[in-house]
């Protein structure tokens, strides 16, 4: 029993992860870039190139996972009939989506491919950049994981066979192994390309260390196996490595 919720877990993670993935360079990178008139030039899981440079298509990715979790965030307060399921997919989605958007902002400090690294350069700070982008960061980081805990124990899962932190690392450790997979695909840099995926992943990494208020007792769900979804989800990340994880385009 207890593998079979592991399964499901770890199933809830890679969805989080290939949905939050999509937000960010397909609806964020690349509907931007299709508003703005350019051509998508290559799509990746972690890279994305148009035929015209802008910084709102740069800020398109970071801005479409701000959006969409907020827009989570929102939707999972006002609701109180969430199966436990969709409760706890619905969490890690809107984790996902708040924290790749204040990663992306700290990466940009480092370097000089960030998604806020070209918008920076627009406005000729200079030297006052990088600090700017680290407390700017470190604040988006800090309003995340406030919306997160809230939404936290709000929900207050906690499923039979694993404790509420157990299963979001379950979930976390599966959408960041199905990260570095998509990112072998990408035949032109395979290491690389896994590297990003990584990191992307590791931008959600405050979600294990999120504070649960442990003394609020929890209310205790029976998880079935949920294999129709699994199965899903298993298919649905086949196609989005040979598509997105491949890469779709050329450099």
């Amino acid at each position: 029993m207890k593998f079979k919720q592991a399964i499901t877990l770890s199933s809830i993670g890679v969805f989080a992860y290939m949905l939050a993935d999509t937000f960010h360079e397909v609806l964020g990178h690349g509907g931007t870039c299709l508003l703005l008139g350019d051509k998508i030039n290559l799509l990746t899981s972690v890279y994305f190139k148009s035929s015209s440079g802008s910084f709102i298509t740069d800020i398109g990715g970071p801005i479409s996972n701000l959006l969409f979790g907020l827009l989570l965030y929102l939707f999972v307060l006002m609701r109180k009939d969430l199966s436990a399921l969709l409760a706890f997919l619905l969490f890690t989605l809107m984790s996902y989506n708040l924290f790749w958007f204040s990663g992306t902002i700290l990466q940009s400090s480092f370097s000089k491919t960030g998604d806020w690294t070209y918008l920076i350069q627009q406005f000729n700070i200079g030297t006052f950049a990088k600090p700017l982008l680290i407390i700017t960061g470190i604040v988006a980081y800090v309003f995340s994981i406030k919306l997160v805990t809230v939404i936290l124990n709000k929900i207050r899962i906690h499923f039979p066979e694993f404790p509420l932190r157990q299963s979001i690392l379950c979930s976390w450790f599966a959408a960041a192994s199905a990260a570095v997979i998509a990112g072998l695909f990408f035949s032109n840099d395979r290491i690389h390309a896994a590297f990003e995926g990584l990191m992307e992943m590791i931008a959600s990494l405050p979600i294990i260390f999120i504070s649960i208020k442990e003394k609020i007792k929890f209310t205790n769900y029976k998880m079935r196996t949920y294999f129709i979804f699994n199965l899903s989800v298993f298919l649905l990340f086949i196609f989005f490595c040979f598509t997105l994880g491949r890469g779709i385009g050329k450099v």
